[in-house]
This record gives C-alpha cells, sequence and structure tokens, in this order.
C-alpha cells in the first residue's frame, strides 16, 4: 500500500502576549514611569532595584501578594506603594518628590472643566498617575496636555489619549478618566536640570 504523504500541520501565526497582557501589574509600571518622567537620574539598573523592591512590598502590603498582581492595584495600595517608592529613592538618589492627592481639585462634572483642571496641575516638574477604566482598567501616567491630547508614559506603550477617545462616565468603547484616583508627583528637591 502506498503511503500517503502528510502535509505537516500548518503553524498559524500567533500575535505574543505582551507585558500586562496576564498580569494587572500596571500600577507598579505607572510608579516607575513616573518617577522616571521627572528623574532622569533614574537607570535602567534603578528602575529593575526598584521593581523588585515593591513587588517585595506587597507580601507587608497586600493580604496576598499574587492578588494584586493577578487583579490589580487599588486606590489604597496603590499609595502605600508609592510611599515605599518615594522613601526608597530619597535613601537611593536623595531626590525628594512629593505625592499630592488631587480629588478635590480635579471633580468636575465637564470634561472641558477636567481637562482644564489636569492641564493647570502638569508641568515640567509635576505628572500626574491616572487610573482610566472603561475600555480598560488601567493606570497610567499623564506627564503633558494640549487642547485635543494627553499625552502619556504609559506600560501599554499607549502614547496619548485624544479627547474625544475620553469620557467622565462610564463607558465601553471610551477611556473613562478616574479622576477620584488621580495622585500627582512633583519633584522637589534637587531640580532636575
Amino acid at each position: 500500500m502506498p503511503s500517503i504523504a502528510r502535509k505537516p500541520p500548518s503553524k498559524r501565526r500567533v500575535k505574543p502576549y505582551a507585558q500586562g497582557d496576564l498580569d494587572s501589574m500596571c500600577g507598579i509600571y505607572a510608579i516607575i514611569n513616573a518617577f522616571r518622567a521627572l528623574c532622569r537620574e533614574i537607570t535602567w539598573e534603578i528602575s529593575t532595584q526598584l521593581f523588585e523592591h515593591l513587588v517585595s512590598c506587597l507580601k507587608r502590603h497586600a493580604k496576598q501578594a499574587l492578588f494584586p498582581i493577578i487583579f490589580g492595584t487599588g486606590n489604597s495600595l496603590m499609595r502605600k506603594l508609592l510611599g515605599e517608592a518615594q522613601s526608597y529613592l530619597k535613601k537611593r538618589l536623595k531626590i525628594e518628590l512629593a505625592i499630592e492627592p488631587k480629588r478635590r481639585e480635579l471633580k468636575s462634572k465637564s470634561l472641558e472643566a477636567a481637562w482644564q483642571r489636569l492641564s493647570a496641575i502638569v508641568d515640567e516638574t509635576t505628572v500626574l498617575i491616572l487610573p482610566l477604566s472603561g475600555r480598560l482598567d488601567h493606570w497610567t501616567v499623564l506627564y503633558d496636555i494640549n487642547a485635543r491630547k494627553i499625552r502619556l508614559v504609559d506600560s501599554s506603550h499607549r502614547r496619548e489619549l485624544t479627547r474625544s477617545r475620553c469620557t467622565l462616565g462610564a463607558a465601553k468603547k471610551r477611556y473613562c478618566l478616574e479622576l477620584s484616583g488621580a495622585i500627582a508627583i512633583r519633584r522637589v528637591r534637587p531640580y532636575d536640570e
């Protein structure tokens, strides 16, 4: 009986998963990215050490350390991790950063009013860690804003959000700016040159 030539199974192209597709560590990345946006002194080595430090702090600040890795970082844990990172940076590089909740200042009924308030906060010495919901649940870093766009330093490689794609209310297809969870980080001293 002649053998039938079999075709090898076809290898289908698959889109590889990227960092963040299977984990929810955007909170830790947002902290590191915010600090890097304000402090050029933070090298790759310092960033990796800060990452290790923050992950190890999860044992102390979360009831189950795996929970925030899988399900994300809530506001309370985010503030604790920011305090840890702030202390680490002050000890390691002698850089002082102020972490300022902006809840009342950002409370707005319209996107236009929120945009104006965000513009008044973000400058050369201040960035804003901003939680998003709607299209995705995610912590990101806002470092610049103009009339039409928010510019980001983001662990998901998002570079900007256009105003037309943002909202303050619940939405599935738009980015909801969760202003009540926004955290401003300001470089106090020494000033970056």
